[in-house]
């Protein structure tokens, strides 16, 4: 098996990203994702999993972007709803 070969045997892999990746895909600090996994809270949620190698901490892409799909999309303010402290 040669080297170019390899990455296109694999098409199912769910990529493992560091903190700035991750934090890349979800708008935010790598700052924000380790405060996150200390608090288990990112943007008023529950943190997303993460993977634990050694000192390094992993995202799956897939965990990320359901997170990131739990936020609804708006066209303009006027969609956002009115939340009840505002009231």
């Amino acid at each position: 098996m040669n080297d170019q070969s390899y990455p296109n045997s694999l098409p199912n892999i769910d990529p493992l990203l560091c903190d700035q990746e991750a934090a890349q895909v979800l708008g935010t600090t790598s700052a924000s994702l380790k405060q996150s996994r200390y608090t288990g809270q990112l943007f008023g949620k529950p943190a997303p999993r993460f993977m634990k190698m050694g000192r390094s901490a992993r995202y799956r892409l897939s965990v990320l972007l359901r997170f990131r799909d739990q936020f609804p999309e708006y066209q303009n303010t006027s969609e956002f709803p009115v939340s009840e402290e505002a009231e």
